[in-house]
């Protein structure tokens, strides 16, 4: 049928594929992925020689064979979620965590990771490297996406059900972590959003910090802002460090420990008071140290190369 632009319009949906529809969605509301990515990752599990398009570097793909590592996949997880109702507004003004601000971030990342891991078992492999993440906030949604590379390990006997090894890591790093005898755990992640009241002082500071005002001719720190962004932090990395331990690591390798500041002002009794929502965002690679013997071969010590030209 041509539109009155002179434009075909595409065609309705089929029955079956309005079937197909809702039933993905009911699997996305489960937390799991659509039926379509589940059927070709199970393709690949037995293919003896899988075909995919791969994210990693020439280097990463060559190092990881080195390793290894036969990259099978590139797998991925993503989700969005709306943010519910967190209180009054006066909830906002006290300093401390918000925890109606910081669980969609985490319910999130949870939720795009878990679906990372579920294509990685589905493609029978033994970890993922190389993993990015994206992230995105607007109008109170949190937008998340994460994708790696799924490998299978040829060295060591396969992981247990439900235990894909999970890395930020890239394939070079991951490859000087098995030439010292570590073990890459999981990806480690926490979100904190934590509110700042400014004190009396520090209120004045803004006030008063137009041009050709008293305040504008201060240079002053703001000390609460600066308390939040470690306190933020710090219940963040706190966090961090439980979900190593659960998973028996020994030590965390960060790859991400980024924060944003949003300022927020009120008026009461005719004066203007001013708080701020601090926002970390912390990922990293929970690895084993000492829990296998080098492969290929110890990493050798560091070499200095000097390149005095032609």
């Amino acid at each position: 049928m041509m539109s009155p632009f002179g434009r075909h319009r595409p065609p309705a949906p089929t029955d079956e594929e309005r079937r197909s529809a809702e039933v993905d969605l009911e699997r996305i509301r489960q937390g799991g992925i659509p039926l379509g990515a589940e059927e070709r990752l199970k393709r690949v599990a037995t293919a003896s020689t899988p075909f995919f398009t791969s994210d990693l570097t020439a280097k990463e793909y060559a190092l990881a064979q080195a390793s290894g590592l036969r990259p099978v996949a590139q797998v991925m997880g993503s989700s969005v979620v709306q943010r519910g109702w967190i209180g009054p507004q006066g909830a906002y003004y006290v300093t401390g965590e918000i925890p109606g601000l910081s669980e969609p971030w985490n319910m999130a990342r949870n939720r795009a990771f878990d679906r990372l891991r579920r294509e990685a078992e589905l493609a029978d492999a033994d970890g993922v490297i190389g993993i990015e993440m994206t992230v995105g906030s607007r109008d109170g949604n949190i937008e998340l996406v994460v994708f790696g590379t799924a490998v299978r390990d040829s060295t060591l006997p396969p992981r247990p059900s439900g235990r894909v090894g999970t890395s930020t890591l890239s394939g070079q790093d991951v490859d000087k972590l098995r030439r010292i005898g570590a073990d890459v755990c999981c990806v480690v992640g926490h979100t904190t959003v934590l509110s700042v009241q400014l004190g009396m002082n520090s209120s004045w500071v803004m006030n008063t910090s137009r041009m050709f005002s008293r305040g504008a001719q201060m240079n002053t720190e703001i000390t609460e802002i600066a308390q939040g962004v470690y306190d933020a932090r710090d219940r963040a990395m706190a966090e961090v460090r439980r979900q190593g331990s659960a998973a028996g690591a020994n030590d965390v390798v960060i790859s991400m420990l980024e924060h944003t500041i949003d300022h927020y002002e009120y008026e009461q009794g005719g004066y203007r008071y001013h708080y701020f929502h601090v926002t970390m965002n912390v990922l990293g690679t929970a690895i084993r140290l000492g829990a296998r013997e080098p492969h290929p071969a110890p990493l050798s010590g560091p070499v200095m190369s000097i390149n005095l030209g032609d």
